[in-house]
Formats: C-alpha cells, sequence, structure tokens
C-alpha cells in the first residue's frame, strides 16, 4: 500500500490509524480540487475508512460548491475529522464551515495537531 500521496493543493498520509492531511500554502479550493481530494484520499485508504486530521493553515479560499462537496462526497470513508486552524480568523471561518454545511460525521475544530489527536483517537 502507498503510505504517502501528493497532489497540487496538499499530502496526505496514513499513521496510528489515523490519515494526516496538509494543504499546501496558498491553496484554492474549488469543485475541480475538491474532486481531486477526495479521489486521491480514497487511492490511498484503498477501501478502509480513518479518522481525518486536516491542517487547513494552507487554504485561503474554498467555493461553495467545493464545500458542498467535501461535507458531502468528502465524507466517505470517514470516521471524524479534525480541523486544525491556527488562527483565530481560521478558526472562526471553519467554525463556520461545519455549522453551516452539517458534515454527516463527528467534526471538530481545534488549534493544535495534539487536540486534533486527542479528539480523533475515540474513532480508530
Amino acid at each position: 500500500m502507498k503510505n504517502c500521496i501528493e497532489n497540487d493543493v496538499a499530502s496526505f498520509w496514513i499513521q496510528d490509524e489515523i490519515l494526516f492531511f496538509n494543504y499546501k500554502p496558498g491553496v484554492a479550493i474549488h469543485l475541480p480540487e475538491a474532486i481531486r481530494i477526495v479521489s486521491d484520499r480514497l487511492k490511498l485508504q484503498q477501501g478502509e475508512a480513518y479518522p481525518i486530521l486536516c491542517n487547513i493553515q494552507g487554504v485561503k479560499e474554498v467555493s461553495k460548491q467545493a464545500r458542498r462537496y467535501l461535507a458531502t462526497e468528502g465524507t466517505l470513508l470517514t470516521k471524524a475529522v479534525a480541523f486544525i486552524s491556527h488562527t483565530p480568523l481560521a478558526h472562526i471561518l471553519s467554525q463556520l464551515y461545519v455549522k453551516g454545511n452539517m458534515p454527516s460525521i463527528p467534526t471538530c475544530v481545534v488549534q493544535t495537531k495534539e487536540e486534533g489527536i486527542k479528539f480523533l483517537k475515540e474513532f480508530k
């Protein structure tokens, strides 16, 4: 099994039964990018569901269509998601995403990797 995938917007890998996801700096995510992200993630997962720790620090923009796609199709084979947001503004925007798109899986917004891992441990 390939243990890491990198595309033009992100890199992701599986470690300790958690899928780690880092966006590249300055990324704008529109529907085509969202579709590619989900497709590549599913290839990495090879049919197995994982909790996901998603570092959104590099994201500068996410279109409404991309948000909807990620909140629906993007939850396939996902047990739970923790978004890491490093700034107060990113934290607020992430909370709005969670409330506005109502993902069908447990989702939280945290400020550190450690907080995210702590949240996701119960979903391993």
